[in-house]
């Protein structure tokens, strides 16, 4: 038999064999739960998660795991994202396939320790348009922001009703943007961004066993700062390239999460969070070549909130269902707006099965990410003013096997 030691050597093996693979982020990829628990549970998971997942989520809860277990979540994504401008002019998103991945382990090494680790793409900003657009001088027609995070996480158990968990988040950035400008009648050139850095956080969450039937759960997350380097270039019949560098800071944020055993079979749950996304402040663009056209992206996001709820009910030991609600409030002002990065508020349904054999779990959500139709009329760019519309389908699969 496996020592607990070398289990957790193959559980770590077994993760950086399974490296997360890239996919073309977009502004809903940090809303949406990447396991299909997660997802099933979306606005009331934070104190009722029991899959790997909680490694990121909310790590305190990994000490009630009873075996250790390594997690696979894919996503089938298919967005609706398009724009009717002021003007008359049409804009549509010409890559609607999303496609993430991410694996996580939890590794109880005693009733009151607990170790986790995952690799996941936790943030993403995307749109692709085409290169005949007539708003092409004005967006570009690709831009992608892929994050890949790597979060090892540690859990305690203070009492017998108090556990904490805390975990770092090393995160990878790879931010590409290429816009069109005219060269001459009929003739376009092209500035490309290029960079990739990296930036360190931490996270914590405390998890209060109030009863037997009912939790509360706090998690704190500290504001991550990545700096990125790269090339900028300018395509105009030669190629002129030089340095590029930029930074951005992703929010940090406090959630309270509660549930409740109803019964033996229905558990219920309540969230809430409050994200710092004035942190969104600007992305400064600086670069030794003076034809930069500016020198920063402006966003002046504001703070938000979130709140949902999520309901699980056992059908008996190996099947249950899952349903939920969350709402996130839009951080983009109209005055920033920019159809590179679509910022709504948005409603998430979703709705799931899951099955528990002795050694492996099985777990399938559908959700449907609805945002209201958005009039933006006072943009600083008045080619932006107009309607938009944006919508998602997210099918989340997840395996899990239990050692």
């Amino acid at each position: 038999m496996k020592t607990h030691a070398q289990r957790l050597c193959l559980l770590s093996f077994a993760l950086l064999s399974l490296a997360s693979t890239s996919s073309h982020g977009a502004e809903s990829l940090s809303l949406i739960p990447d396991s299909a628990e997660a997802l099933g549970i979306a606005g009331g998971r934070f104190a009722n998660l029991q899959d790997a997942t909680t490694a990121r989520v909310a790590p305190a809860s990994m000490v009630d795991a009873e075996q250790a277990s390594i997690q696979l979540n894919a996503g089938l994504w298919r967005s609706d994202i398009g724009l009717e401008s002021s003007a008359g002019v049409s804009l549509h998103n010409d890559s609607p396939w999303v496609y993430p991945a991410s694996v996580y382990a939890v590794f109880p090494a005693s009733r009151d320790l607990a170790f986790g680790i995952g690799i996941s793409t936790p943030y993403g900003l995307g749109s692709e348009y085409s290169k005949s657009s007539p708003l092409r001088y004005f967006v570009p027609y690709e831009s992608s922001l892929i994050t890949h995070s790597i979060t090892p996480a540690v859990a305690f158990r203070i009492t017998d009703s108090v556990s904490i968990g805390v975990g770092l988040d090393f995160m990878y950035g790879d931010l590409r943007i290429n816009q069109l400008f005219p060269l001459a009648p009929g003739i376009d050139g092209e500035l490309r961004f290029d960079a990739q850095g990296w930036g360190i956080s931490g996270y914590s969450s405390l998890l209060w066993k109030i009863t037997p039937r009912q939790r509360l759960a706090l998690i704190g997350r500290l504001p991550l700062r990545l700096e990125m380097e790269g090339d900028f270039q300018i395509l105009a019949g030669a190629t002129t390239r030089s340095d590029f560098e930029t930074d951005m800071t992703f929010p940090g944020s406090l959630a309270l999460g509660y549930g409740i055993d109803l019964t033996d079979r229905l558990t219920l749950g309540f969230d809430f969070k409050w994200s710092a996304n004035n942190s969104h402040d600007d992305i400064p663009l600086r670069s030794s070549n003076p034809a930069l056209p500016q020198n920063s992206i402006p966003l002046k996001w504001k703070n938000s909130i979130d709140l949902g709820t999520g309901v699980t009910y056992k059908f008996n030991e190996a099947w249950c269902m899952r349903a939920g609600y969350l709402f996130s409030e839009n951080s983009m002002p109209d005055s920033t707006y920019t159809p590179a990065i679509p910022a709504y508020d948005r409603h998430i349904f979703s709705l799931g099965l899951g099955w528990r054999g002795k050694r492996n779990r099985i777990d399938a959500t559908y959700g449907f990410i609805f945002n209201p139709d958005r009039s933006v009329r006072g943009a600083n760019n008045p080619a932006f003013n107009g309607t938009y519309r944006h919508q998602w389908h997210v099918l989340n699969l997840s395996f899990t096997h239990l050692f």
